[in-house]
Formats: C-alpha cells, structure tokens, sequence
C-alpha cells in the first residue's frame, strides 16, 4: 500500500466518523424534540420552608404544560445549537447548572468561570448558586420576584424550572410565542400536619401581548437608527456635543473622557455623571471604581442604569451588556439620555 492510498483511506475515515458524530447528534435533538410523554414530564419536589410540594398528576398530563415545556426545550436546544449541548429532559437536564451557564453565557454574553463538571451534590449546588446568581442579575427581577432557587432547580421542581425558563425567554425574546396563561396545580402537604391541600401555580400569563411587546421594542427605530443609516456624516458631530457635554460634568473632579466607547464601557463615568447630576454620593461600596472583571463592569453600568430610571429618566433602547461590550449606538443613546435631561446644568 502506498502512503497516498494510506493517508487516503484515513482521510476517508475521519470524514465517515465525523459524518458519524453529525448523524448521531442530529438523532439526539430529533429525539430531544418528540413531544413530551410522562416520562420526560418527571418532575421534582419543593421541599423548602414548611411545606412539601409536587406537581399534581393532571397537570404533568395538560397539554398546555406540555406544549409550553416543549417550546421552552426547542428554544434552549435552538440557543445551545453550536454549544452541541441537546436538552431531552427540562428538570433532569438543567438540574446541575450545566445547560443553564451555557445558556446565560450565550444570551448575555456572561463570564461564568467555574465550568468544570460538577459530580457531589455540593459541587453541583455550589455551581448552581453561581449560575443562578448570574441569571438573576442580569434578569434585574427583585428578590420578591424570584420564583426559584437552588434547592428547587436541583431537586428538579417543574413549576421552579419553568418560571425560571419564562422569565429568560422574556427578557431575551424567544422567536415563538408561548402558550398563554398556563397554570399547574400543585399538591401542598403541610410538613407538621401532613394535611394537603391543592394549590394553582400562574406560570405564564398574557403570552401574546409580551410577544408582541419584545417584537415591537425590537423593531421601533429611534434618532441613532436613523443618523447610522441616514446621516453617518454627522456622526462625529454629535459624538462631540456628547462628549463636551461629560467632560464639562466630570470636569467637576478631575475626571474626563476622549473616547466615548472606552471610557463609558466599564460604568464608572456614568455613575459619576448621575452622582454629580442627582446631587447625591453614591458610596464607594456599592460600585467599583477600577473595574477589571466583565462581572464588575456589568454591575457598574447596570447601577448607572438603574439610577437613571431612578431620576426619571426613560431606558434608554440598549443593555448593560451592550455598553460594556462597547457598542457605540447603545453609548450615545444612553449619554443623549442623561444630556437631555440634565443639558440645563452645563452653562
């Protein structure tokens, strides 16, 4: 056998197993894709506080739960495509936290650094409560709107992983409108009585309307769609009224900026910009001021944020994940916001 026909012949079985892999994964997310029987619907227990809880029987068999879990499933296994990660079982799968920080990390562009596989219990909840920690930061829900936790996503509560799973296809914008008022009845034993009672758990509600809201922010275009598409020429002249506009305010401790996309990136100036216009300090504690972290930056600009709606001021159309990444539309939206309200400052 000569070496051409040699390193043919192994050409040819890297290509047939490679074809392998492909057919077997594409196998894997036919299957993943079926529609749900009761044996992928197994579902956990909520064990927390006094009470135990379990998804009753006829909610595990309503095709409405049914439909919804399944087009969460499609749109997880949709995201994670080029991640080759395949999603069969909600509850089963997202269980470690190994599916969900690959999901956060590739809707939200987060850093999540403890990636290897988690085995013990304790390992896998130690990851969890990292992932988790993530999704509801970037989510921005408030601690009394939080329907999971760690104990619930690990002992694979349905009613915990779906709530969870809405709230992301949200904020994100699922491409398919989820099934409308969806409600599980769940079976609530009393931990010192034992007496149980059923109680209805709201997963979704006005499906349609949230659908059409997300697709209607998405598509409604402002004065910076406008003058990147339109006037690209005047560009430059607003960046320079902006940026006259910081400095001119961050003058005021010695700081400043030449680089509109760099030095608003990280969060600080615009914390500094709302501090000195509110007239109020904004202890050092609560943010960084030399930020090197992705986490810490995001945190930064998520504050900055948060203290413009505070005052008033209307989100601006981009997020904190755009500024950090240093988007320059999403930049001058958010410095045309502050300037428009508080342009009367600088004289």
């Amino acid at each position: 056998m000569t070496l051409l026909s040699t390193l043919l012949g192994r050409q040819k079985a890297g290509v047939a197993n490679a074809c392998k892999e492909v057919d077997e994964l594409e196998r894997e997310k036919e299957e993943a894709l079926r529609p749900l029987t009761s044996g992928i619907m197994e579902t956990g227990m909520d064990e927390s506080g006094d009470y135990k809880r379990q998804v009753s029987n006829e909610s595990l068999k309503d095709p409405q739960v049914q439909a919804l879990s399944q087009q969460l499933k499609e749109w997880i296994n949709d995201v994670l495509t080029d991640d080759h990660i395949v999603v069969k079982n909600l509850c089963e799968d997202l269980s470690d936290g190994q599916v969900l920080s690959a999901l956060i990390e590739k809707l939200a562009g987060a850093k999540i650094e403890h990636k290897e596989v988690a085995q013990s219990i304790a390992s896998q909840k130690a990851k969890l409560t990292e992932v988790l920690n993530q999704i509801n930061y970037h989510l921005q829900v408030a601690d009394d709107g939080i329907k999971w936790n760690v104990d619930n996503i690990h002992n694979k509560y349905l009613v915990s992983v779906l709530h969870l799973l809405v709230a992301l296809a949200r904020h994100y914008g699922i491409p398919r409108r989820l099934p409308s008022f969806v409600k599980i009845q769940v079976l609530q034993i009393t931990k010192a009585t034992q007496q149980t009672e059923t109680i209805s758990e709201q997963i979704t509600g006005d499906e349609e309307r949230e659908h059409y809201n997300f697709a209607a922010r998405q598509q409604e275009r402002d004065v910076f769609d406008t003058l990147f598409d339109s006037a690209p020429d005047k560009l430059n002249a607003v960046k320079g009224s902006l940026m006259a506009f910081a400095n001119k305010q961050l003058s005021q401790i010695n700081r400043g900026c030449s680089n509109i996309e760099e030095d608003f990136s990280n969060g600080v100036n615009l914390v500094v910009m709302m501090s000195l216009a509110e007239g109020y300090y904004v202890p050092m504690y609560s943010f960084s001021m030399e930020p090197e972290a992705y986490d810490h930056k995001l945190h930064n600009v998520t504050l900055a944020l948060n203290l413009m709606q505070e005052s008033g001021i209307p989100r601006p159309k981009c997020t904190a994940e755009s500024i950090v990444s240093k988007d320059l539309k999403s930049t001058l939206r958010v410095l045309y916001a502050i300037y428009s309200k508080y342009k009367h400052l600088v004289k």
